[in-house]
């Protein structure tokens, strides 16, 4: 029990570490315009790196990561979650991850800030929504395979390959001109906050 307790103010330690630097990054790109041109310069040498590579690479990676195409991968780990009689967790994780489109939706709309130019992406770019949906959905699918995967080898590999594509989503929306930096890191803690949030509901349901 103390184990457990231990654990859920830890998940709540993450919460509140998540809630300060959305915060930060929120009144960054607010109130301070000069945020852009770092923004922009930081962008320009991630792509700068990345320039070698072919091009198809992050426009196939983050097309994928479109939020239509989550449905699939969460149809496939509510079935998993219902096989195995978790019907609070597939509930859950269906909950949160729609929670993410509806939360960036709504800081979007409040912060209001322009994509950076060239982009074909619409609509306003801080946070990343595909940056908060993938850490949502996938970071709680990394929470679920660490918790209820034996075997060693699959628990390692499958917490990788998950933990691989969340960080490979949020660089092709840069590597796309679809975002800034800062747009794919508070998308990251905002799906990180979920993350957590989902692991303190789903812990507190099964007391």
């Amino acid at each position: 029990m103390r184990n457990k307790e231990y654990g859920i103010a830890l998940n709540w330690n993450y919460v509140i570490l998540s809630l300060v630097v959305i915060t930060i990054m929120t009144l960054l790109v607010l109130y301070m315009p000069g945020v852009r041109d770092f923004d922009y310069n930081l962008l320009r040498a991630i792509r700068n790196f990345l320039f070698a590579y072919p091009s198809y690479v992050p426009v196939f990676i983050s097309d994928f990561g479109m939020h239509y195409y989550l449905a699939w991968p969460q149809i496939a780990a509510v079935s998993v979650l219902v096989s195995h009689k978790y019907y609070t967790k597939a509930f859950l994780i269906v909950f949160f991850t729609q929670a993410s489109f509806v939360l960036v939706d709504l800081i979007k709309g409040f912060v209001c800030r322009q994509r950076p130019l060239g982009t074909r992406d619409i609509g306003y770019s801080f946070p990343s929504g595909h940056a908060t949906s993938e850490m949502c959905f996938y970071g709680i699918v990394i929470y679920l395979v660490a918790t209820y995967v034996k075997n060693d080898f699959w628990r390692k590999f499958l917490i990788m390959l998950f933990g691989l594509w969340i960080f490979l989503v949020g660089i092709s929306r840069m590597w796309v001109l679809a975002h800034f930096p800062i747009d794919v890191i508070t998308g990251f803690f905002l799906g990180f906050l979920l993350v957590n949030l989902f692991i303190i509901v789903s812990r507190w349901l099964s007391r």
